[in-house]
C-alpha cells in the first residue's frame, strides 16, 4: 500500500494527515515531508495517524525524529491517534510519556491554540 500525505494549515500549526502504512519503505517520504515543512517554518506540527493501517519501527523512528526536529526549533509535535492498536505501539516503547495524543485533529489544533495563548 502506498503512503498518502495531506496537509492542512491552521494559524499556529500544520496538520499532516497520513493515509496507509508507515514502514521502512514509506517512512522516507514522511521524513522528507516533515523536513520540508519545518524548513518552511512550520515548527508546530500535528501528525494525524487516524488512517494509518500499519506502523513499524522505521515509521516510529521517523515520528521520533520529527519530534526532535521541531523541538530543536522551539516547536512541538502532537499526535492524533484514536486507534488503540497504533497507540499500543507507542506504549510498548514508553513513548506515550513523550508524545501528546488526541482523538481528533480539532482537539489537537485547540491544544495549540491554548499553548499559544499562554
Amino acid at each position: 500500500m502506498t503512503l498518502e500525505l495531506k496537509e492542512t494549515e491552521y494559524n499556529s500549526c500544520l496538520v499532516i494527515s497520513i493515509f496507509g502504512e508507515v514502514d521502512m519503505g514509506s517512512s522516507p517520504q514522511l521524513r522528507t515531508k516533515i523536513i520540508r515543512s519545518v524548513n518552511e517554518g512550520h515548527v508546530n506540527l500535528i501528525l494525524d495517524l487516524t488512517s494509518v493501517d500499519f506502523l513499524d519501527s522505521a515509521g516510529l523512528g521517523t515520528i521520533i525524529g520529527a519530534l526532535r526536529r521541531v523541538r530543536s526549533q522551539n516547536g512541538d509535535l502532537l499526535l492524533v491517534c484514536p486507534e488503540e492498536r497504533i497507540q499500543s505501539i507507542f506504549m510498548l516503547c514508553d513513548l506515550d510519556k513523550v508524545f501528546k495524543f488526541y482523538l481528533t485533529s480539532n482537539e489537537a489544533v485547540d491544544a495549540y491554540k491554548g499553548i499559544n495563548s499562554l
